[in-house]
């Protein structure tokens, strides 16, 4: 007999949880669901949502710079979504060199009566330009120094939305408490954990760059993703080619729902209209990156894993794979780094 449900988020996936009765000897693996936040029915699209641009050229392909794709108009591809998504965005030192010469600078096509303003611009400022620093002081935006060189500046930008995190966190039981509603200051204090739980983070530029920058890109998924503030969020890498986060291991169980799937060679959820739809798949990979991946189990792809061989460096590395189901299920005894293509229609 089923005696609780409940769901919640960890590290980037929606948790469903079931205490079974005592006529059971096992209970049910906990589940991750990841829904692709391109998804118009993402589980997550009432999340809060935070924008981490970092130090990388903003550059749109051909096929995303015609006039019936908005160009001249807005910002398009991966970045259009990720920021109309955002409630808070930070820009990570030369990151706003990046978001200036994209929307603003002299080079840009786009309209400049629209205004991208990030919410706070942080690092050792070392790469923000001088003419970039002034245009987003005179427009009010934040500019944060934070000179410690133990850190790297997405470090510091994720201190930042830490820091904004808690902010809203206090203030969320701070309402609650005075509100009380007949619950008490303890529960107040567990409803304020809901701004945690309910908030994606999204880092945008971490490819394409030098090879050890997206390394430390990547690692910050392991280092932030341990973090008290960050362990309940969702949290993943994007580029305009790519997009990449961090599966945990069993007894966890993974569901998978991403934007283009691939139906017998033939993408589902094609767009009907010439407006800009954008989403990832169908090809991906699962590397083992950090260590040797003894066991994993996997449905949904077309070259599915069954546990007997491991993922590891200098043997098999699951790579140009492909989703074919519209859930993927992976489940593995140590974390997998999880990666796809983006594409834009």
């Amino acid at each position: 007999d089923l005696i609780k449900s409940e769901s919640f988020q960890l590290n980037g996936f929606t948790m469903a949880e079931k205490d079974v009765g005592e006529t059971s000897t096992t209970p049910d693996p906990k589940v991750y669901r990841y829904d692709s936040p391109f998804l118009e029915t993402s589980s997550d699209s009432e999340s809060l949502a935070c924008l981490i641009i970092l130090n990388t050229p903003i550059i749109f392909s051909k096929q995303r710079s015609t006039a019936s794709k908005g160009q001249g108009k807005q910002l398009a591809g991966v970045l259009r979504i990720l920021w109309e998504s955002s409630t808070y965005r930070v820009c990570a030192d030369g990151g706003a060199n990046r978001l200036y010469d994209a929307t603003v600078g002299e080079n840009s096509s786009l309209d400049r009566s629209t205004l991208y303003l990030p919410d706070i611009i942080t690092g050792d400022l070392d790469s923000l330009k001088p003419h970039v620093r002034e245009f987003y002081k005179e427009k009010g935006v934040p500019i944060v120094r934070v000179e410690d060189q133990n850190f790297h500046d997405l470090d510091k930008a994720f201190m930042a939305v830490e820091k904004w995190m808690l902010s809203l966190d206090r203030e969320n039981a701070a309402s609650d408490a005075s509100e009380d509603n007949g619950v008490g200051n303890n529960a107040a204090s567990e409803m304020s954990s809901n701004i945690a739980t309910s908030t994606r983070t999204y880092i945008y530029g971490g490819f394409g760059g030098r090879f050890d920058q997206e390394m430390g890109c990547v690692n910050a998924l392991y280092t932030w993703g341990n973090k008290p503030v960050f362990k309940h969020t969702s949290m993943a890498m994007y580029g305009e080619d790519n997009c990449t986060f961090l599966l945990p291991s069993m007894p966890v169980k993974n569901e998978i729902r991403i934007r283009f799937p691939d139906f017998d060679g033939k993408m589902k959820n094609e767009p009907l209209t010439d407006e800009e739809v954008v989403g990832e798949g169908p090809t991906c990979g699962l590397i083992p990156l950090g260590n040797r991946c003894d066991n994993v189990y996997t449905s949904g792809l077309k070259w599915n894993l069954d546990g007997d061989v491991p993922l590891e460096f200098g043997g098999l590395v699951s790579s140009s794979n492909c989703v074919m189901e519209e859930v993927v299920t992976i489940e593995s005894s140590s974390p997998l780094i999880f990666t796809t293509e983006m594409i834009v229609i």
